[in-house]
């Protein structure tokens, strides 16, 4: 028996709940993880999983085995990775999750520069709006925009990333620049968004002089943030984004920032990993290298 393959359908199984992802996720065959997850068993005199046909579940000795041995296991994919790094540098695949706007805007324009740094390492990255379950599907971490629900996850917080109300100067050529949020709802398209994985709308939000305005905008809309941004920048009106998302675009002159003297609002920018498993080299040199790249990014003077 291969003790340490063994252990690793094991750890993932708890993990993804299911003996056909970590089967999946580990690159074997389904029969030759069962066989494995048996033979540990049979080794260690005990059982580890009650499965059924819908779930699994860990019994009182598998809860314990889970906590030690996946401890051990951390430790020596970590060793083995700083001592791969020191040999001769990383290399292996991380999988990384990015919110729409920020993938395409910030994160790979920039992606050339962490190939050069780290050629060896492949990025498989997801991007979408919508959370994803990162023991679920095999993701090593996520990058998240907004406040955060309580979560067993692991939370980074890079920096808070302004939200910034914005036009195209041919929708303000046409349609006039608003003096007044309220000058938004009589006079103006308004660009909203709404959530990918819930569908509540987000409304434009405004704050001056301790009064707070809370707009709808419900003329268009979009659950994907590149999607909004774009709608902007095509003219079709007045909306309400972050400013990580369009500094090009506000130094290029594409887009336009009003009603500055209200306040917006801001929310936090954060990187998310599973805390059972320690971080291996390579997801921590990414992490590094974009936390580095974000903070030099909004150090840059943006121009409207």
């Amino acid at each position: 028996m291969d003790q340490l393959s063994a252990l690793r359908v094991f750890l993932r199984t708890v993990e993804t709940g299911s003996l056909t992802k970590a089967a999946a996720q580990l690159g074997t065959p389904k029969s030759t993880a069962s066989k494995q997850l048996a033979q540990l068993e049979a080794h260690l005199g005990f059982k580890l999983l009650q499965r059924s046909t819908r779930a699994v579940s860990l019994t009182a000795e598998g809860s314990e085995y889970y906590e030690r041995a996946g401890a051990i296991l951390a430790d020596l994919q970590g060793i083995e990775a700083d001592l791969r790094q020191r040999g001769g540098g990383l290399s292996g695949r991380i999988r990384i999750d990015v919110h729409s706007s920020m993938a395409n805007m910030i994160l790979i324009p920039a992606l050339a520069h962490f190939r050069d740094r780290y050629p060896d390492i492949q990025v498989a990255l997801g991007i979408s709006d919508k959370p994803v379950s990162l023991i679920g599907e095999g993701v090593d971490c996520v990058v998240r925009l907004g406040r955060l629900a309580d979560s067993s996850l692991i939370a980074r917080t890079i920096y808070e990333d302004q939200r910034i109300t914005c036009a195209s100067p041919a929708y303000l050529s046409s349609h006039g620049v608003p003096t007044e949020p309220s000058s938004l709802l009589e006079r103006h398209q308004c660009i909203g968004y709404f959530s990918a994985s819930t569908g509540e709308a987000k409304p434009m939000t405004f704050e001056k002089d301790g009064k707070r305005v809370l707009i709808e905008a419900k003329d268009l809309m979009a659950n994907d943030s590149t999607g909004q941004v774009n709608m902007i920048l095509n003219g079709l009106g007045v909306g309400q984004t972050y400013l990580s998302t369009v500094r090009t675009h506000l130094t290029s002159g594409a887009l336009v920032r009003v009603l500055d003297d209200w306040v917006a609002g801001s929310d936090p920018i954060s990187v998310l990993y599973p805390p059972a498993r320690r971080i291996n080299a390579r997801v921590r040199v990414f992490i590094d290298w974009l936390v580095e790249h974000l903070e030099d990014e909004m150090r840059q003077p943006a121009h409207s």
